[in-house]
């Protein structure tokens, strides 16, 4: 019998799934046209009010609406099915069983999902059913079982190693129902009859890894290597901390942005949940390196969450302000409104979004802060996802007056601009001291946008040379090869059969047997002439990939920037890991996945790189979860283990720039131990796509004996000061104007377990 039945459009991908909601499909288009323009009317009658409390008012009227005209008659028309077709008369019948089953999986309900397939299983098998169907229900039962497992191991009894490949002992499952009942399924059954089914292999392998039982117990002709698994590795290493921090809540995807928010020195912690009744959780560090929930106090409590969210210093007074972003995939019909939260420099958030004329009912993915005209003040770029397949996306630039609003600046894309924006990036790639954009468009070809300084932008897409892939999400400028121009990453975002793409990629097998909906990045190298080079293939970089969360940072203070990709792939059954990829002194990205600690097969989406326990490298934050309402989990924050690398942490405090000193240009030149000179650049920003990272530039130096000069470019100004006498292992103050460097009290502040913890909230 069932307990509950969830009703919310599930996202898995993948022909099989497809198959299953086909006759759904009707229905689902016809509920879309009753509710879009009804919803856009029910948006002009919206109360509008300033504030917090006005910005709550507004999303409860609109997911109540949302949820009303959706949901509730999805549920009734779900239930109706289910009581029509209990007795499984045929095969009609037995598929609006696996409809009913497929969304009980999505909406967590793991169990009742089980109960229905083993009911379908056993009518396939005793009528004869088509070679089709009983593929679809042996494979819905693996993925049920192995989700059964994770919520009866992961959930109940948490451990921090859980889910990170190669899972260790302390993390293998207590109960072993669930990987077992998987186990005989994939063996016995699915690969017994589809020996070259590499999704299948790739989750038994990790079923089998549950257990205990990897390598070991993997039939030979099914044993798949771990990703990123390197014998004799002695690269960087990290442990996920995130019950020591007390940041280990249960969610689906979201947002991770890492700043200090209330001035105190330590980095705090603002992340979301993207779901209709998602939340905001804003952490502050404690003095003695706990991070504490302080959302209620903050102003936050109550502000309902979103997909995606970035910070700067919009207003100039010398603390991060942050924007969320709502709407996107769908989220309440995509009209969602997006809030800038100000902040009062301790920690406390104000919704200023009416006040300040960023009000929009749009469907926004991903947004940017960047001083476009060099006033000192920080513009806001906003992508819009497209509202259907006949209505394209849209980049708004919301122009800053002196912190007292934004001024929307007129159309600015050039006429016939058709896409659908997955990231958007602000970057000076030419050098001439203006931010220019670049934009990901999902299945077109991607655009970059030149800023000739007078707000005007010229698509010089083909000129450059970056308009791959085709297939993107994340983009990012930076310089990975030190060479003082920045360089542009975008992220490959494929389609088709997720995991058993990337299982063949894992397994060596060659290109021509993945299918064409595959996608793998590009990495353009700048020329300096405002030209880029694709180095994607002699990077190494030509393996398929799902990227949606994702950063970079320097795992190994070594001096080159490496990457960490959250693979968010929406499909229920995605269960592929984040992948780390290791800078080997901008020549080459190598992959370091299983070795580093960082394989975790839980979908990400924020990251963002900090050194929050104040020891001088790097850690992260993962925010995991997918999109489903039942594919969830909890983050991650993974301690960097360190090495013996030196490094130096720089706060920039713009005066004539904007104050948060974004775009400015820093190289740092060092002499090793053979006197060798070499410098390396930095360019202040939050880095990243779904992700966003302190402004507070923390820069490996590698085996430097001595620093010799730091140099700064300012943005605004593009005047140039150089600092000396600075030291390595050390934080410091360079406040734009001052011709000295003001030492910064950064004590070390290790992780902390929380005293009478409190079992992990579902969210």
């Amino acid at each position: 019998m069932l307990r509950r039945i969830g009703w919310r459009k599930i996202l898995a991908g993948g022909a099989l799934l497809a198959v299953l909601f086909a006759g759904f499909a009707a229905w689902d288009l016809q509920q879309d046209r009753l509710r879009d323009e009804p919803m856009a009317q029910f948006v002009e009658r919206l109360d509008v009010q300033p504030g917090t409390d006005g910005m709550k008012a507004m999303l409860a009227e609109l997911r109540a609406r949302e949820e009303s005209s959706r949901l509730r008659s999805w549920a009734k028309a779900v239930r109706d099915e289910y009581r029509l077709w209990r007795d499984i008369p045929d095969a009609a019948g037995a598929v609006q069983h696996l409809r009913i089953a497929a969304r009980l999986m999505n909406t967590g309900e793991t169990e009742d999902a089980i109960a229905i397939l083993e009911k379908v299983d056993r009518w396939a098998l005793d009528s004869g059913a088509p070679r089709e169907m009983t593929d679809t229900v042996e494979d819905s039962l693996a993925i049920a079982y192995l989700r059964l497992g994770e919520q009866q191991n992961c959930f109940n009894n948490p451990h921090a190693g859980a889910c990170i490949v190669p899972i260790d002992r302390g993390a293998q499952h207590r109960l072993e129902e669930g990987s077992t009942m998987a186990i005989a399924v994939l063996e016995d059954r699915v690969l017994a009859g589809r020996p070259d089914d590499y999704k299948s292999k790739w989750l038994l392998n990790i079923a089998h890894m549950t257990l205990g039982g990897y390598p070991g117990d993997v039939p030979a002709e099914h044993l798949l290597p771990m990703p990123g698994a390197i014998e004799g590795y002695a690269g960087p290493k990290f442990a996920n901390v995130s019950d020591l921090a007390a940041v280990d809540r249960r969610n689906n995807a979201g947002a991770a942005v890492v700043e200090d928010f209330d001035g105190d020195g330590q980095f705090d912690v603002f992340t979301t949940s993207w779901t209709l009744d998602g939340e905001v959780i804003l952490y502050l560090r404690a003095p003695d390196g706990r991070l504490v929930d302080a959302t209620e106090q903050s102003g936050l409590g109550g502000l309902p969450g979103g997909l995606n969210a970035i910070h700067g210093d919009f207003d100039n007074d010398g603390d991060a302000d942050i924007y969320l972003m709502r709407g996107a995939w769908g989220q309440g019909g995509g009209l969602l409104p997006n809030s800038l939260l100000r902040n009062d420099g301790k920690g406390n958030f104000e919704d200023a979004t009416v006040e300040l004329g960023l009000l929009q009912f749009e469907p926004t993915l991903s947004s940017t802060f960047a001083d476009l005209d060099n006033d000192g003040w920080l513009d806001l770029v906003v992508a819009n996802e497209k509202k259907s397949r006949r209505v394209a996306g849209r980049i708004d630039i919301f122009m800053n007056r002196g912190g007292k609003g934004f001024e929307r600046l007129p159309e600015w894309t050039p006429a016939g601009f058709d896409c659908n924006p997955k990231s958007v990036a602000a970057g000076d790639y030419d050098g001439d001291g203006f931010a220019d954009l670049h934009v990901s468009c999902l299945r077109q070809a991607n655009v970059l946008f030149r800023n000739s300084g007078a707000l005007a932008f010229e698509d010089v897409t083909g000129e450059a040379g970056v308009g791959g892939p085709q297939r993107s999400f994340a983009s990012w400028f930076f310089d990975y090869d030190n060479d003082g121009w920045q360089d542009l990453f975008v992220a490959g975002y494929g389609a088709g059969d997720v995991t058993g793409n990337m299982a063949r990629s894992f397994a060596g097998r060659d290109a021509s047997e993945l299918d064409d909906k595959v996608s793998g990045a590009a990495l353009y190298r700048n020329r300096g002439d405002g030209t880029f080079a694709d180095v994607t293939a002699a990077a190494g970089l030509t393996a398929p990939s799902y990227v949606m969360g994702s950063a970079y940072g320097d795992f190994d203070n070594d001096g080159w920037l490496d990457m960490y990709w959250g693979t968010g792939a929406s499909a229920y059954d995605a269960i592929i890991p984040n992948t780390a990829m290791w800078n080997r002194q901008g020549a080459r990205f190598e992959e370091i996945t299983a070795s580093s600690g960082l394989g975790h097969i839980q979908k990400g989406h924020g990251i963002a790189f900090a050194d929050f326990d104040r020891d001088g490298d790097a850690d992260i934050f993962a925010q995991l979860g997918g999109s489903a309402a039942g594919d969830t989990f909890m983050n991650a924050l993974f301690e960097n283990l360190g090495g013996a690398n030196r490094w130096i942490s720089l706060r920039l405090e713009g005066r004539q720039s904007n104050r948060g000193a974004v775009g400015a240009v820093i190289r740092v030149d060092v002499t090793d131990d053979a006197g060798r000179q070499f410098a390396i650049w930095r360019a202040v920003g939050t880095g990243g796509s779904f992700g966003s990272s302190p402004l507070e530039q923390h820069i490996g130096l590698g085996a430097a004996k001595r620093i010799e000069r730091v140099t700064v470019r300012w943005p605004a100004s593009g005047a140039e000061q150089t600092f000396t006498r600075v030291q390595s292992d050390k934080a410091y103050q360079l406040v734009e104007g001052r011709n000295r460097l003001e030492p910064l009290d950064r004590r070390p502040a290790p992780f902390k377990r929380l005293p009478q913890r409190t079992e992990h909230a579902d969210h």
